[in-house]
């Protein structure tokens, strides 16, 4: 929907129901922009006609050539490391940023915003984009409030590339590299002006410990491979059994990585997409996993969680064909060298998995056929996405020939010569 040719009634309608930013403190020539869209700015004093939901907001200062941050994560422009603020908007909702270039740092000012003020301004505000509204929706339609108070910790957070996730050294091989790194950098600084940013809360599990407390031989080796356990434990205890929090995060994490250049988001992205594709046995009986009551043969409790695990993978599915038509051209070979290798083992193995799910191909209640033919219609967007990059993805054929339940002898193709952060794990019995 575009602004510049509206009616008075159209533009009376956006200005009494639309939320507005005023942003001050950037030069001309910094970079902002809103869900995704980039601009680089003259004369700029904020957005109008925000729609209510998550908005993340993202700036790089012109005028931060002595940044003391790692230009690494310097905006395309070749700006200062771009920083944002995530906030879900409320319908009519008035925000006022202030950045300050010489601290390099932005804040929320508290202050009544009169429609006087935003007529004022109105010349020097930019509307928002509504032309990138539904792929934004697409990327983030299962971020609720609940979800980033949750990771963020309130609903209006300051972000940038460089912020940490609680927990993160816990499973990453890479990060503490990363972090190895970044001390021998701040080694070189006064410790007066280092400062601790409150970390993000993503959920906290470690893929290289898989298995149940107090699990020994074939457990062990079973789910160090597969991570259908691990996968059941986080859903139970992390997610107060909602199984549609992974795809929460996941949306969450990625979008931090697209507009951020997120490390630590990239690290969370990889470990929940990793936990989602490699859990074999876990899609073929969710129950095992889930059912808490004691009564196995409760028919209702079992039907609740296979439609839960199907709104599950649906849902990861039409995210990863939203998540990867928005990378944008060439991050293959740029920003996430190799990055492309990892989506297609996990594309893989999420596809062998699916085949080998025999609920789906022998009734489960009325929705059996109908679920079916909804998974392949989104895998076959999947594959058509796919071939922006020249990727070979294989069709999903639904068989119970390729896996069985108990096939325990499963190993997935694309962990065979896995290194570094996902290498399988030698364990001494």
């Amino acid at each position: 929907m575009s602004t510049s040719n509206l009616t008075p009634d159209q533009a009376q309608a956006l200005w009494s129901a639309g939320g507005f930013l005023i942003f001050s403190g950037l030069e001309e020539g910094s970079e902002f922009g809103i869900d995704g869209s980039y601009n680089v700015i003259r004369k700029f004093s904020g957005v109008k006609f925000i729609p209510p939901g998550l908005h993340l907001i993202t700036w790089s200062s012109s005028s931060s050539s002595s940044s003391s941050y790692s230009n690494e994560n310097a905006g395309p422009s070749g700006n200062s490391i771009r920083q944002g603020y995530l906030k879900y908007f409320k319908p009519k909702e008035r925000v006022i940023i202030r950045y300050d270039h010489q601290l390099e740092n932005a804040s929320i000012i508290e202050e009544i915003i009169s429609d006087d003020k935003l007529k004022g301004l109105d010349k020097e505000m930019a509307s928002y984009p509504f032309d990138i509204l539904e792929k934004w929706k697409s990327l983030t339609n299962q971020i609720d409030e609940q979800v980033i108070s949750e990771v963020c910790g309130t609903n209006g957070r300051f972000l940038d590339g460089l912020i940490g996730v609680e927990g993160e050294e816990e499973d990453s091989i890479e990060y503490k590299k990363n972090k190895l790194n970044k001390e021998d950098e701040e080694n070189n600084q006064s410790s007066d002006v280092i400062e601790e940013k409150e970390k993000l809360n993503f959920a906290r599990f470690n893929l290289k410990k898989s298995w149940r407390k107090g699990a020994i031989g074939e457990e062990v080796t079973k789910f160090s491979k597969d991570k259908s356990w691990l996968l059941g434990d986080v859903i139970k205890r992390q997610f107060g059994n909602n199984p549609i929090k992974l795809i929460s995060q996941l949306q969450l994490s990625f979008i931090l990585l697209l507009n951020l250049s997120s490390y630590s988001s990239l690290l969370v992205y990889k470990r929940l997409l990793n936990l989602l594709c490699q859990s074999s046995n876990f899609l073929s009986d969710p129950t095992s996993y889930l059912n808490n009551n004691n009564n196995n043969n409760n028919n209702n409790n079992n039907n609740n969680i296979f439609q839960q695990i199907l709104d599950l993978y649906k849902n990861l599915i039409n995210t990863l064909i939203n998540q990867i038509n928005s990378i944008p051209d060439n991050t293959f070979e740029t920003e996430l060298q190799e990055f492309d290798i990892f989506y297609l083992n996990q594309i893989e193995s999420l596809r062998r998995n699916l085949n080998g799910v025999n609920w789906l191909s022998n009734g489960i209640s009325e929705w059996n056929d109908k679920s079916k033919k909804e998974l392949e219609i989104s895998w076959n967007k999947l594959i058509k996405v796919g071939k922006k990059w020249n990727w070979e993805i294989n069709e999903l054929i639904n068989s119970t020939i390729e896996y069985g339940n108990e096939n325990e002898d499963y190993v997935e193709s694309d962990e065979e010569d896995e290194e570094g952060e996902y290498a399988p794990v030698i364990v001494e019995i």
